[in-house]
Order: C-alpha cells, then structure tokens, then sequence
C-alpha cells in the first residue's frame, strides 16, 4: 500500500450527488490529499421541489417570483451550494460542465472529451462516480436510461480515451473506479469508509441545498437514517459504502485496522462505539 498522497476525483450527474462521498472526501483531504469534484450538469432540471409544490397550487395563488425564476438562476444557487459544500470537506477543485439535461450521450458526445480533458488534467487515482446501471450491475449496460447512468456511460468512454496516445498528450490510467454505494443495495456493498467523525459536517452540507428544499432538521434526519444505516451494517457509527468496478489486485491478504479491532474488542465497547459514546 503506497504512502503517496492520492489524487480522488469525483464525477456525477449532479450537484448534489457528490454528497454521497462528501464524508469520504474529507478523510482524504484530511489525511493530505487531493480530490476535484466534477457535476457534469448544472441541476438546472432537477429537484425543483419549491417550483413542483408552487405548480400544484391553483393558479392564481403561485407565488410569482417561484414561477418566473429561470432555470439559470436555480443552476446558480446549486453551483454555489455545491462549492459551499465542497469547502466544509476541504475541497477547492470544483467544475461543472453543464451540459444540458437531460442528459443523453448520443446528444452530446463531446462530454466524453470535456471529461477525458478532466481526466488528463487532474490524473486522478481514485475514480468515484454514481450508478453504472439501472438494474443494480456493476457494468454499463441497457436499461431505463436518465443524467446518472448517461454521465457514467460518457466517464467510462473518457477514461478509455485517456488511457490512449492522443494529440501528443502523456496517457493517464486510472488505478481504481469505485460507484457509490448509494445506488446499490446494501449485501452488494464492497466496503464501508467510517466516516463518524464526519457526521456533522455531512449534515451540513446536505442543509446547504436550500434549492431542493433541505432543512436542517430534514438534513439531520436524513444523514442519521442513510449514513446511520450504512455504518449499523459495517459496524460502526456512520459509513459511506462503496462498490468495485472489479476485483482488485493486492500483494496479499490485506485485513483493515476496523477489522482486527473490531475482532479483539468486547461486546460492550462495540455497543459503546455504535451509540457514539467516547
């Protein structure tokens, strides 16, 4: 296992879906690492909750300020959102490309090299990046087609693309692709990263998206659930999980500290740990 720091970069369809991560990113840039952090589209169609809810009203009683606000002003407030979001976790390497939505790879071929170029800039380690498929596989694949596996369709082309000789520039390959786990169930989960240390600032920023009408409370109890939920089933206080693009190859059988400790540890100081007491 090298000591180096990492390059992690994070792709998704959308602003918020980096969320997913959020907490993982930031033990890596704790730890001195870097991670970039791409949307390949601005969410400009996505999660409108305030405008959905106006539309369900009569009309002569929609608020007109929510009715005729642009989709490129609610891009604007998610792209400072995400930033905002992005800065709790240490991360300053923001981009959205902001094609438009939705987002179909056959209209739009040229993502697949806004994102090589990404690629071949950052030259990134690690990859994260959403759902490969609409059917719970690993690999891209037909199915029911929307923003995520799409911008997973054209990140897969990017990489390949990256990884060749084109116009004079260094290849890059990179060394691992993982999917959150969040688009998985949870028995397909590879591994879990413990991210207790990390929950409020999770919970932060997922009230930072306003836009999509997150509270604070609806913030709280979101993480407390899906994070929460994740962590009881790694054995500990909250997790992020994540899922192999493929088997991995290791120098030998590598067992995690979480692992050994929790195998030596009693009953009593692993209740302890999963209730959070210090």
């Amino acid at each position: 296992m090298t000591s180096e720091p990492l390059r992690l970069l994070v792709v998704s369809a959308h602003p918020h879906d980096f969320t997913h991560c959020a907490g993982t990113c930031g033990v890596h840039t704790a730890r001195g690492d870097s991670v970039t952090v791409v949307s390949v589209t601005s969410g400009a169609y996505t999660h409108n909750e305030e405008l959905h809810d106006e539309l369900m009203k009569p009309e002569a009683e929609r608020d007109p300020a929510i009715i005729n606000r642009t989709p490129e002003d609610y891009a604007a407030g998610k792209e400072t959102e995400l930033r905002q979001a992005c800065a709790i976790f240490g991360i300053t390497d923001v981009r959205i490309l902001g094609f438009p939505q939705p987002f179909r790879l056959e209209n739009y071929p040229e993502s697949i090299e806004a994102l090589r170029d990404v690629i071949l800039d950052v030259r990134p380690h690690v990859l994260i990046t959403t759902s490969p498929s609409s059917d719970g596989q690993r690999r891209v694949v037909s199915g029911t087609r929307d923003d995520h596996t799409e911008s997973v369709r054209a990140l897969m082309d990017a990489r390949v693309m990256a990884s060749a000789y084109v116009r004079h520039t260094r290849p890059h390959r990179i060394a691992a692709t993982y999917f959150m786990g969040v688009y998985f169930q949870r028995d397909e989960l590879d591994f879990v990263v413990d991210v207790s240390d990390w929950f409020e600032q999770r919970v932060q920023a997922e009230a930072l998206f306003e836009s999509q009408g997150h509270t604070p409370a609806w913030a709280r109890r979101r993480i407390d659930v899906s994070v929460g939920n994740t962590g009881w089933f790694a054995g500990t206080l909250y997790g992020e999980g994540f899922v192999r693009e493929g088997p991995e190859l290791l120098p030998r059988i590598v067992v995690s500290e979480a692992a050994l400790t929790r195998a030596a540890e009693s009953h009593a100081a692993h209740r302890h740990k999963i209730v959070g007491d210090k």
